[in-house]
């Protein structure tokens, strides 16, 4: 079993209880009234019921979501999976009898623009003993308070075998805390102390692994994360487009600018195969004068295949081209989570904007 370092759990609590008194206030309230929400709407007659206007609400209340800025093209993009399929899938998810690990992998599978934080947060709200959240700042958290990297899932899109080790994990950590401190009774307790402790920016005394490189990653949601990154840039975002007959891109930002007409970035995801067939459709794609960018979204190994292809290339084709490792794709949704965290401690951001 993993061992929290007790000694920086004890030193961090005065403070932990500080900031529950203080800014967790409204963080302890959000989860109490999301609590009440799930209870009124996600019972097991009750999803049966499950309307659009009942999935807005829960994209604006979901902390999952808070990087979103148009929420309304979110809601677009899930209700697309259907309704009679979005219930099944949430019924199956809080009160099938199948292994959590198969539940959680059917609502991924299911359910469109529904990850694993999304997901987690849910199911933490249904049982908050038994399930626990997943997300960058749980990660950081655990680190934190000396839980090897090696146990923790890398990536932020978890499987759901992962989620159900990543469960196991917290349980244990939550029963050893507990000990000392009875007051995390549940995992909701706990994943308050690992937002906290996340934004003290504390490192372990131990020597941090450096995470090794991802050679593959699901094509969907690095898309979904892609298109997650723009909108909360301010972007207007746009899944699959289409440049001209024959000629798809996956994703696309769009920025109107007054007197320059409107700025396009597009993003291409390549997570294996042909990169001569790639390359050719993105020549294709440089071809529409609005896009200033063309962005190759892969594995670091993939990218530079990619580099040494291209650089026979002609200077103007070469210079429109810009990659993007799907590590680095990570982080960037982090820090802006980061900055958005910030702004809602200093009040200059409200959770129905975040």
């Amino acid at each position: 079993m993993n061992e929290i370092n007790m000694q920086i759990l004890k030193a961090l609590l005065l403070q932990f209880h500080r900031f529950l008194e203080t800014d967790g206030q409204q963080w302890q309230k959000e989860r109490k009234d999301k609590d009440e929400f799930f209870a009124r709407y996600f019972s097991e007659q009750q999803i049966e019921n499950l309307e659009e206007g009942t999935l807005r609400e829960l994209i604006h209340i979901l902390w999952a979501y808070n990087g979103w800025t148009n929420k309304d093209w979110l809601l677009e993009e899930m209700l697309r999976s259907g309704l009679p399929a979005i219930r099944s899938a949430f019924k199956q998810l809080l009160y099938g009898t199948d292994p959590i690990s198969k539940r959680f992998d059917l609502v991924r599978k299911n359910v469109r623009m529904m990850g694993a934080a999304c997901i987690s947060e849910i199911l933490a709200h249904h049982n908050h003993r038994e399930y626990a959240i997943w997300n960058s700042r749980s990660r950081e958290g655990f680190v934190a308070l000396g839980i090897s990297e090696l146990q923790l899932p890398k990536s932020a899109q978890i499987s759901g075998s992962q989620y159900a080790s990543y469960c196991k994990l917290a349980q244990d950590a939550r029963s050893q805390a507990a000990r000392e401190y009875p007051e995390f009774d549940d995992l909701f307790k706990l994943d308050f102390l690992l937002y906290f402790v996340s934004l003290q920016g504390i490192h372990p005394e131990t020597p941090v692994v450096v995470p090794a490189r991802l050679e593959d990653f699901d094509h969907d949601t690095v898309v979904d994360q892609i298109i997650e990154l723009g909108d909360g840039l301010g972007f207007e975002v746009q899944r699959e487009f289409s440049v001209m007959p024959g000629c798809r891109i996956d994703a696309i930002w769009r920025s109107r600018v007054a007197n320059l007409g409107t700025i396009s970035y597009a993003f291409e995801v390549h997570r294996k195969g042909s990169r001569d067939s790639a390359i050719l459709n993105l020549q294709r794609v440089r071809r529409d004068a609005t896009i200033q960018k063309v962005v190759i979204v892969s594995s670091r190994d993939e990218l530079d295949g990619f580099k040494r292809e291209i650089t026979s290339l002609d200077e103007i084709f070469r210079n429109a081209i810009g990659y993007f490792e799907v590590q680095d794709l990570q982080r960037a949704l982090d820090h802006l989570q980061s900055l958005k965290d910030i702004l809602k401690i200093l009040g200059l951001l409200s959770a129905s904007t975040g």
